[in-house]
């Protein structure tokens, strides 16, 4: 499968799965394996279910280590070809973001800008020197529990990231001259214009 099939919250969700360690994918094998252990009450219906666990936990961890082995690569190819850098958790520059979680990034200008979310607002962050370049107040929102799903980056626009705010899931997505903070209809909510290089 190639990663440019999935939505980018699927892929920024996959990159935050911490590995699973070797005595827990040990441990959940045993578990199964246990399940088939030969007893006369067993029905062959629980002797398959419990296959086809085994060979779901074995598919997943393969998939979660190898998510966690190229989970540190520094680029992907989004839909529109072009090279986003995507952040490690955790990044360097999340040390002055006390209170603060990583949106997303996106690029502007020759360099990748970090967005983090408080309770309050939006800041802005160059990858590179972890210069803070703007900050932007959350717009006003009504709780609701939809999601803008199915963006995709063009050449116009980045997909950066969906965050919450009390209760309402928002979709901040990078033109070639603004943020925009789009609702769960996809609306835009705010926009901001893209704060220059300090």
């Amino acid at each position: 499968m190639n990663d440019d099939e999935l939505d980018p919250l699927v892929l920024a969700a996959l990159r935050d799965v911490v590995p699973a360690s070797d005595a827990l994918r040990e441990q959940h094998i045993a578990a199964a394996l246990a399940e088939i252990s030969p007893a006369e009450a067993r029905s062959r219906f629980t002797w398959l279910s419990a296959a086809a666990a085994v060979v779901v936990l074995l598919v997943g961890a393969t998939a979660i280590v190898r998510l966690g082995a190229t989970s540190t690569d520094s680029n992907v190819t989004p839909r529109n070809g072009a090279i986003t850098t995507v952040p490690v958790k955790g990044s360097a520059c999340g040390a002055e973001l006390v209170d603060y979680t990583i949106v997303g990034t996106y690029s502007s200008a020759g360099s990748v800008r970090e967005v983090w979310s408080s309770a309050q607002n939006l800041v802005v962050v160059d990858q590179a020197s972890c210069a803070q370049l703007g900050t932007f107040t959350h717009p006003a929102a009504t709780a609701n529990e939809k999601t803008c799903d199915g963006f995709f980056s063009t050449t116009d626009t980045q997909w950066v990231g969906a965050y919450s705010v009390a209760g309402t899931t928002l979709t901040l997505i990078a033109t070639t001259n603004e943020l925009q903070i789009r609702d769960g209809s996809c609306a835009v909510i705010a926009s901001y214009p893209l704060p220059a290089q300090s």
